[in-house]
């Protein structure tokens, strides 16, 4: 079974790595957490807040490496296999295509890290001595988080790009849940500056555990409720998992009382 599963990922991997030069132009579109690095770290230079300038380079650097692990597009190529008529032949293939979108978004990870490891070498040259070690234990949580943050990421996704079989444009919904995700996860500043009221109200959302929450780990920042935060990270994850599978279904009935 493990020899199976690598050698589905080793052609997937193989067919990314065709789409490298595209790889790296969708990285360095995502290099938004450098800029307001940026401003941060100015900020504390200036005296604005109380935080140590590096410790903003170190959070900010980790929100885009945890970024680049959960970029994800399968509402577009959904979406548009939908209207092409594509999504037919993936439903002749024995395996649910679910598996097929996660496979490439995996394998499209083993491409991308290499690009990551280079912008980690330049911002070392920029910021010496701005990263240090946090234990295993925070390293472990982490990648747990980022981990779990892509899965829920990728499952919203989905479900979205599922959408198409009854709207005409899906892509919107998701464009609409990156808002969200920009301006509550932690994306635009720590969370820890955000009032205390909004906090409370965001601690129940998915979106501080996307960002804040693995960048935090791996940056040395104090990280209140850890455990209350990967059960709510789990608790969205399941709900996504749930209401794609439903879409799934529903929307499988669709596509074939429709002739497809």
């Amino acid at each position: 079974m493990l020899r199976k599963l690598l050698a589905f990922l080793s052609v997937y991997y193989a067919h990314m790595t065709v789409y490298r030069g595209e790889i790296l132009f969708w990285l360095l579109t995502g290099l938004a957490p450098f800029f307001f690095m940026a401003i941060w770290v100015e900020a504390a230079r200036q005296g604005l807040t109380d935080r140590d300038p590096l410790a903003f380079a170190r959070y900010f650097f980790f929100v885009f490496v945890t970024r680049q692990l959960q970029v994800v597009w399968v509402t577009w190529t959904l979406s548009e296999e939908i209207r092409s008529g594509a999504f037919a032949f993936k439903l002749l293939q024995p395996l649910d295509p679910f598996w097929h979108y996660l496979a490439q978004h995996v394998a499209e990870r083993g491409v991308r890290f290499p690009m990551i490891f280079l912008l980690l070498l330049v911002f070392l040259w920029l910021y010496p001595g701005a990263l240090f070690w946090v234990g295993g234990g925070r390293l472990f949580l982490g990648l747990a988080a980022s981990l779990l943050g892509f899965l829920l990421n990728f499952l919203v996704a989905y479900a979205l790009g599922l959408l198409a079989l009854w709207l005409e444009e899906a892509t919107d919904l998701y464009n609409a849940w990156y808002v969200f995700f920009m301006l509550f996860s932690g994306y635009l500043a720590p969370l820890d500056l955000y009032p205390q009221a909004v906090r409370g109200v965001l601690d129940l959302t998915p979106f501080p555990y996307l960002a804040y929450l693995p960048a935090a780990l791996w940056s040395g920042e104090p990280v209140p409720g850890v455990g209350r935060g990967f059960l709510v990270l789990l608790g969205w994850t399941l709900l996504a998992f749930l209401l794609a599978r439903g879409l799934w279904r529903a929307g499988l009935r669709r596509f074939s009382a429709m002739g497809a």
